[in-house]
């Protein structure tokens, strides 16, 4: 640091090892325009994160590459469980009993049995399906839900009841048709 001017002179990180200073300093000297020009590629802020994705997917790729020749190309599934346990329930209705419950990886609602059924409006994969009282829908964040896991929170949400107008719809909105 300058004494006199305040002007910061050198800087250095001790940890990093890591530090620039000025060796010959001139104060006044007139300097040509063309110093400052530049007259290299230019990128913009969109280019340069078009670039990073592209070598991030390139990237992914070369990895998965590896790992289907090295590993398996076979698609690897588990059955995982899901919690559907709500820590959150944004909305119910105490006279209908309607409700929008949810934890961070689930979904689940509730509405009185309607004439066509009803469908919420999640980007997510979902189920739906009515008993005799209400029409229902589960959804998953990051993970696929299938008749079988649909089938043991149906036993816990209302055992023994009649289930119909079960379906699939995916995160595009398209039903899957009636499963039962």
């Amino acid at each position: 640091m300058d004494i006199e001017t305040g002007q910061m002179l050198g800087e250095r990180i001790e940890q990093a090892g890591l530090g620039a200073q000025f060796v010959d300093l001139l104060v006044g000297e007139s300097i040509d325009d063309e110093m400052f020009v530049w007259t290299g590629p230019v990128l913009t802020a969109d280019d340069e994160q078009q670039m990073y994705r592209d070598r991030r997917i390139a990237l992914e790729r070369e990895q998965t590459s590896w790992f289907r020749t090295a590993v398996t190309d076979a698609q690897i599934r588990a059955r995982v469980p899901l919690d559907f346990t709500p820590d959150r329930v944004p909305s119910h209705d105490a006279e209908t009993g309607a409700f929008d419950a949810m934890n961070d990886r689930t979904m689940l609602s509730r509405r009185p049995r309607g004439v066509e059924g009803w469908e919420p409006r999640w980007g997510a994969r979902f189920y739906v399906w009515s008993t005799p009282e209400w029409d229902w829908a589960a959804g998953a964040l990051h993970a696929g839900l299938d008749d079988e896991t649909i089938n043991d929170l149906q036993q816990a949400l209302h055992p023994q009841e009649p289930v119909d107008r079960q379906r699939l719809i995916d995160k595009n909105g398209r039903r899957q048709g009636y499963r039962r």
